[in-house]
């Protein structure tokens, strides 16, 4: 007889092949397993899609949403998240997207942003149902993780009445939660200011990391660039409030790190990675990559962290 846990996972599973298919299942993909493809969307938006080496149209597939930073490219992105790289993933599909310009040439920015109008919202929704429609996709397995100005749209994505009801969980690094309704310096109060959100459903998945040495996104937030940033810990604790979870985080220090504390709500349910006192806005890893420039590596890879909570998660 199976286990309870493993008779969990085949139930998951099953309403997995049933009710997660998507209607690129049974279809050959244009592009090989294990490599990329670059994609325009009809008003010239774009995107890039990489397929795990192991991808079978037949069975359906897990996917990963991810937004670069401000004045950033794809490019970026896929060499700081490391997503489609088999160390880290090798059964997920991944997609980048790309945010448009600012009115600064080369300015790169996501709804949310102060100088922003984009409706990046469409954008992903646009996106998801046409990767839907090519490939096998598990839709009650679709996640998104971004950094920076990307991991302040994540959030965004997490407070949307529709596509929080479409992505299973969220993991935001670094994240500028810009509040552009609040446009005055002496209006902005950090630790008890309020983060508008319209999430469609409760119980949502977040897991966030953020570095103590941030001087771009400050961790206790303050105002910025005309509009208020929330302090770290704040943003962290209301969404623990959203899904009505005790107040009091689980504290879990971090090996090897500066000061790292892992402060987790609900089980981790809703989990804030204070990075340590030496990261600053940067996407934790261990390695060298274009954010930390072989300085004050982190104690873990968030990549990895974010592998293993997005796994421990799907819609119902």
């Amino acid at each position: 007889m199976l286990s309870l846990s493993l008779a969990s996972v085949a139930l998951a599973s099953l309403v997995d092949t049933v009710q997660g298919r998507s209607a690129g299942c049974g279809q050959k993909p244009s592009f090989e397993a294990g490599s990329f493809k670059n994609y325009t969307t009809s008003e010239g938006r774009e995107y890039r899609v990489w397929l795990p080496a192991n991808y079978d149209s037949d069975k359906v597939t897990p996917l990963i949403l991810s937004y670069h930073g401000a004045n950033r490219v794809i490019e970026n992105q896929v060499e700081l998240d490391r997503l489609s790289d088999p160390f880290f993933n090798t059964d997920h599909i991944v997609v980048y997207l790309q945010g448009l310009e600012a009115s600064r040439p080369g300015h790169t920015v996501w709804q949310g942003a102060p100088d922003c109008d984009s409706d990046d919202i469409g954008f992903t929704t646009d996106v998801l149902d046409a990767v839907s429609d090519e490939l096998c996709v598990n839709r009650r397995r679709i996640y998104a993780t971004g950094k920076s100005q990307g991991g302040g749209f994540v959030g965004r994505l997490a407070c949307d009445a529709g596509l929080s009801k479409r992505i299973a969980a969220f993991a935001p690094v670094s994240g500028a939660y810009y509040i552009k309704e609040i446009d005055k310096k002496e209006d902005c109060h950090p630790e008890s200011v309020k983060i508008p959100c319209d999430a469609g459903r409760s119980n949502i998945p977040i897991l966030a990391f953020h570095g103590g040495a941030d001087t771009t996104i400050n961790y206790n937030g303050g105002f910025r660039s005309g509009a208020c940033l929330p302090a770290i810990s704040s943003w962290a604790k209301q969404w623990a409030a959203r899904d009505n979870l005790d107040q009091m985080p689980e504290n879990t220090t971090i090996p090897n790190a500066q000061n790292g504390v892992q402060m987790s709500y609900g089980g981790g349910l809703v989990s804030l990675v204070y990075d340590g006192d030496n990261i600053g806005h940067a996407w934790p890893s261990t390695q060298p990559n274009s954010d930390n420039d072989g300085k004050d590596l982190a104690a873990f890879n968030a990549s990895a962290s974010i592998m293993e909570f997005f796994r421990s998660h799907r819609l119902e």
